[in-house]
C-alpha cells in the first residue's frame, strides 16, 4: 500500500484503485501536464513549477501512522493537535517500494528507457512495477520493490540506477519524499494491481527505526562513475553492517560551524534570530523564515550560495520543512541570490550604487536596543499599550510593504511621506482605486471557475480623529481621475435636461419645442447624496462591448466621512442601502417593480465598489453585534488608520509623483478582457486551506466565516499593482507570468485582511455563533413509539413486535413493511427481523 496528500496541508491517505486511476485520468490532471510543459517550452520556470506543485502528489515508499501534529497560533498563542497521518519520516512505515527519480534525460524519454530497461536480467525487471515519464516531460520515475539485503531505500536507488546505467537524482532518500503524478498517456509501464498492493513487511521491520532516527544517509560506498563487474559485486554484498557515510548533512554542520560574521558565530546568530522571530507576537511561517533568512545569510556570506545553504540546511525546523514536505531549499537559496541580484541590476539601471542590505530583523539581533545618551526617551503614559492597534503586527507589514514598494510601479509615490503603520490603509483604498479602473476585465476563481468574477472592492478605512484620513482622499482624486472626467460631460447633459424640464413649466416657447428626451448616461461616479433611482438607472446605462459581449462598468463612491454615509441611508430616496452593498460583493441580482413611473422597473445586477473612511464609532454604527448576521462584515475590507507620525514641515518629494499615478490610472482605465491568474488562484486556495483546516480544528466557526472571502482581497489588491509590473508583457502577450515576489505580495495582503477582520470582527463572529447556540437549542422529544421501538430486541420476530406496540394484526403487517421500505429494518427470514438503525429517525 501506498500514500497521497490532497494538499501539502492535509494528512495522507491510503491509495485505492479507483482513487490511482481517478488521479492519472481527471481533465483537470491533462490540462495542468499541458500547460505545465507549454511553460517549460517557453522558458517560464516559475509557471511550470506552479502547475506541477497542483498535480495529483502521491508517496509510494511508505504509509504514515496516526500521530498527533501541533498547530500552534502565534498571534494568540493558543496550541492545538491535531490527529492524522501527517506525512513525517519520524511516522513512516515503509512499505518495501523504492522509486528512483532520472531528471533531465537526454535524448527521446521512452527511447532511453528501452535502452536501460534490456541492460536488466530478468529477475531484476520483474521487480519493477510502474515507470512513466515526469510532468517535464524530459524526466522518468521508476517504482521498484527494493531488495532488503542490498540496503535502505537510497542503497537501493544506487544499485539499481548502476544496473541501468542511468544517473539518479539522490536528493531522494527519505521516507517522506513524494512525487508528481502526470497522465495515464505517461505511462510507459505498470503493474498496477501489485503497485496498489504491494507490501514488504520484512523491509519496514528492517529500516523502519533508522528513518525513525533520521538515519536515510546511504550505508554502501560507491563511485559513481565506476560500473565494472568488480564494483557491482561489492555493491550488491554490501550489508547493513557497514558504517554509514557522511551523506551531507554532517559536511554541511562542519561547514556552518566555521563560519562567522564580524567575529560572531553565524549559527549563533541564527538561533538568536529564530528565538526572536518565533515567539513574536505574528504568526511564524517556517517558508517565509526560510525566505527572509536566505538573503540575509547571503549577504552576510559574501554572496556565497554554498554556505548559505550549508547555514539553512541544519537548522532543526528547516529539517522539520525538509520531511514534511520535501521543502527545496536549494531553490531558497537560488531565489534569494537572485532577489539580491535583481535588487542591484535595477539600482544600476537607475545609476544608483546599492549597497545589500540585510533585514531590520536581523539588525535587531546584531545592534543592541540600549537606549543612548543621544537617543530620545519616551514620555511617560506613552507606551505602545495605551494603542489599540498595537495588537496587530504593524511593524512587519511595514517592512514586508517597503520591501514591495521597490517591485511594484506607483508604490513608492503611495507611500512617500506616509508613516509605515499606515501603509496597508494605503495599499488598499489605491489598489481599490486601481482596480475600480480596470472594470472592463475580469477573471476566473478557483471556486466556481466557470463564472466570470470582476474586481469588486468594499473598503472602509478606519482610523481615529485626526489619524490623516485626508490622504485617502488625496489619492482619490487623482487615481479616479479618468472616471470623474469621463463623468463630467454626463452630468452636464443630466443637468440640461433638468433645466430643461424646468423650463417647459415657465416658459410658453419652451413648451412648443421639441419633447425632451431623458439622456441615457451611465454616470459612475455617485455621492452619499443620490438617489436609489438614478444610481439603478445609471448602473443599467453603464455598460461596453467587450469581446463582442455587453459588460457593466461599476458604478464607485468614495466618501471621507462614514457617519455621513450611514445617515443618508436611514431616509429618503438612498434608503435600505445596504442590500445594494451587500449584493456588490458578488455581483448579485436585484430588482425593483413601483408604481412611480420615474423609476426603473426589471431586473438587474448591482456593480458597485466604494471605499469610506471613517472612526472607529462610525464602523461600530455601521457594523455591529445587532446587525452582524447580514454578511456585511465578510464582504467588507476594514483597514486600520492609527494615530502615527507627526506633521514635518519639509516633506519628501518624489518628482512627478501625480503625473505618476495619473499616468498608470489611464493605462488601466483602458485594460480589457480576461486576466489570467492561476498563480493566484492556486495561492490563495492553498493559504485559506491552511487556515480553514486550523478552524475546522479547532471547530472555530467564526474563524471559518471571516475567512471565506479573503482570497478574493488577496487577488483584488494585489492583482492591480503585479498588472502594472508585468505592464509590457500584458501589453504584448495578454500573459502575466508572476513570480515568487508576486505570490508573496498577494499572501501579506491576505495577512493584513485577515488580521484586520480579526481584529474588528473577531468579538463580534466569537458572540453572534454563541447567542445563535443558545437561540436554537433543539428540544428532544421521545415519543411512546420510539420507546417501543427502543425496547425491541437486535433481532426481533413479529410476535414479540405485536407485544411491544399493542398493534393488531393488520397494523403490525403495515408498520413491518414502512420500517422495512424506510431502511430502519430488514428482513432475516420469514417472520423475523433485524434493526439497522437503533433509534428510530
Amino acid at each position: 500500500m501506498f500514500c497521497f496528500q490532497r494538499s501539502f496541508g492535509l494528512p495522507t491517505e491510503i491509495v485505492t484503485v479507483e482513487q490511482f486511476r481517478a488521479l492519472i485520468t481527471a481533465p483537470e490532471t491533462i490540462r495542468k501536464v499541458k500547460e505545465a510543459r507549454e511553460a517549460l517550452a517557453r522558458g517560464d520556470k516559475n509557471a511550470y513549477d506552479n502547475k506541477k506543485k497542483s498535480l495529483p502528489f502521491v508517496i509510494f515508499i511508505a504509509t504514515y501512522e496516526e500521530w498527533d501534529k501541533k498547530f500552534e497560533n502565534k498571534l494568540t498563542g493558543d496550541v492545538t493537535f491535531k490527529k492524522g497521518s501527517w506525512r513525517s519520516q519520524q511516522h513512516c512505515k515503509l512499505n518495501g517500494l523504492c522509486v528512483i527519480d532520472f531528471d533531465h534525460v537526454e535524448g527521446d524519454v521512452r527511447q532511453v528507457w528501452e535502452e536501460a530497461y534490456a541492460k536488466l536480467s530478468d529477475e531484476d525487471k520483474a521487480r519493477i512495477l510502474f515507470v512513466y515519464v515526469t510532468p517535464s516531460g524530459h524526466g522518468l520515475k521508476v517504482v521498484f520493490m527494493a531488495d532488503a539485503n542490498v540496503g535502505n531505500l537510497i542503497d537501493n536507488q544506487i544499485v539499481f540506477s548502476k544496473k541501468l546505467g542511468l544517473n539518479p537524482d539522490e536528493a531522494c532518500k527519505d521516507a517522506s519524499r513524494g512525487a508528481f503524478l502526470t497522465t495515464s498517456e505517461d505511462i510507459i509501464f505498470i503493474d498496477e494491481e501489485k503497485l496498489i498492493t504491494y507490501e514488504n513487511e520484512e523491509f519496514g521491520k528492517k529500516y523502519n527505526d533508522e528513518y525513525h532516527a533520521g538515519r536515510s544517509q546511504p550505508t554502501i560506498n560507491v563511485a559513481k562513475n565506476s560500473a565494472d563487474s568488480a564494483d557491482m559485486a561489492a555493491v550488491e554484498s554490501a550489508g547493513e553492517n557497514q558504517p554509514a557515510l557522511s551523506a551531507g548533512d554532517g559536511d554541511n554542520l562542519r561547514i556552518a560551524e566555521l563560519l562567522t560574521y564580524n567575529g560572531m558565530p553565524l549559527l549563533s546568530i541564527i538561533a538568536a534570530w529564530w528565538k526572536k522571530r518565533s515567539t513574536s507576537s505574528d504568526e511564524v511561517s517556517r517558508h517565509e523564515a526560510s525566505v527572509v533568512l536566505a538573503r540575509d545569510l547571503y549577504i552576510m556570506t559574501d554572496r556565497d550560495k554554498a554556505k548559505t545553504l550549508a547555514l539553512l540546511m541544519v537548522q532543526p525546523w528547516v529539517q522539520d520543512m525538509i520531511a514534511e514536505r520535501g521543502e527545496d531549499v536549494k531553490r531558497t537559496v537560488d531565489n534569494a541570490a537572485d532577489y539580491v541580484t535583481a535588487q542591484e541590476n535595477d539600482n544600476a539601471k537607475k545609476g544608483k550604487a546599492w549597497l545589500p542590505k540585510i533585514s531590520k530583523e536581523m539588525k535587531a539581533v546584531l545592534e543592541p536596543s540600549e537606549p543612548t545618551v543621544n537617543s530620545p526617551l519616551p514620555l511617560e503614559g506613552a507606551g505602545e499599550a495605551d494603542d489599540v492597534y498595537s495588537q496587530l503586527p504593524l511593524d512587519k507589514w511595514a517592512e514586508e510593504l517597503q520591501e514591495m514598494a521597490e517591485f511594484y510601479p506607483c508604490m513608492k509615490e503611495l507611500f512617500v511621506n506616509v508613516h509605515p503603520h499606515k501603509l496597508p490603509a494605503v495599499l488598499f483604498s489605491s489598489a481599490a482605486l486601481f482596480g475600480t479602473l480596470m472594470t472592463r476585465a475580469w477573471y476566473h476563481f478557483w471556486f466556481a471557475p466557470k463564472i466570470v468574477r470582476r474586481l469588486n472592492y468594499c473598503i472602509f478605512i478606519i482610523g481615529d480623529p485626526g489619524a490623516g484620513k485626508h490622504m485617502i482622499e488625496e489619492f482619490y482624486k487623482q487615481i479616479a481621475d479618468p472616471m470623474i472626467q469621463a463623468d463630467s460631460c454626463l452630468i452636464d447633459a443630466v443637468n440640461r435636461y433638468k433645466e430643461g424640464r424646468t423650463e417647459r413649466t415657465t416658459s410658453t416657447k419652451a413648451q412648443k419645442g421639441e419633447a425632451l428626451k431623458r439622456p441615457a448616461v451611465g454616470i459612475r461616479v455617485h455621492p452619499a447624496r443620490t438617489a436609489t433611482g438614478e444610481f439603478i438607472r445609471h448602473m443599467n446605462a453603464a455598460i461596453e462591448t467587450i469581446d463582442g459581449k455587453p459588460l457593466n462598468l461599476h458604478m464607485f463612491s468614495f466618501d471621507s466621512e462614514l457617519d455621513n454615509v450611514t445617515k443618508n441611508n436611514k431616509g429618503g430616496d438612498w434608503k435600505d442601502r445596504e442590500i445594494l452593498e451587500l449584493k456588490a460583493f458578488h455581483n448579485e441580482e436585484d430588482g425593483q417593480m413601483y408604481a412611480n413611473q420615474e423609476s426603473v422597473t426589471g431586473m438587474f445586477n448591482v456593480y458597485w465598489n466604494f471605499i469610506y473612511t471613517g472612526t472607529p464609532y462610525a464602523l461600530h454604527r455601521k457594523v455591529n453585534q445587532r446587525n452582524f448576521g447580514t454578511g456585511m462584515s465578510t464582504r467588507l475590507a476594514v483597514i486600520p488608520l492609527p494615530d502615527k507620525g507627526k506633521v514635518e514641515r519639509y516633506q519628501e518629494v518624489i518628482e512627478g509623483s501625480e503625473e505618476t499615478l495619473k499616468k498608470w490610472a489611464y493605462r488601466l482605465d483602458k485594460v480589457a478582457g480576461e486576466i489570467p491568474i492561476e498563480p493566484l488562484n492556486d495561492e490563495t486556495y492553498e493559504w485559506q486551506t491552511d487556515k480553514m483546516e486550523i478552524a475546522e480544528f479547532n471547530g472555530d466557526k467564526a474563524d471559518r466565516m471571516l475567512l471565506k472571502r479573503i482570497p478574493y482581497y488577496g487577488i483584488g489588491i494585489s492583482l492591480p499593482f503585479i498588472l502594472m509590473r508585468h505592464w509590457d508583457e500584458w501589453q504584448e502577450h495578454h500573459t502575466l507570468s508572476m513570480d515568487e515576489t508576486d505570490k508573496r505580495f498577494c499572501r501579506v495582503v491576505m495577512d493584513i485582511q485577515y488580521q484586520s477582520q480579526k481584529f474588528f470582527f473577531g468579538e463580534m463572529a466569537f458572540n453572534y455563533f454563541a447567542d445563535q447556540n443558545k437561540e436554537f437549542v433543539q428540544r428532544r422529544r421521545t415519543t411512546r413509539y420510539d420507546e417501543c421501538f427502543r425496547q425491541l430486541p437486535e433481532e426481533f420476530n413479529t410476535q414479540q413486535f405485536k407485544d411491544s406496540f399493542g398493534t393488531s394484526d393488520s397494523a403490525t403487517s403495515r408498520a413491518l413493511k414502512r420500517l422495512k421500505e424506510d431502511g430502519v429494518i430488514k428482513k432475516v427470514s420469514y417472520g423475523v427481523y433485524r434493526k439497522i438503525l437503533k433509534e428510530l429517525p
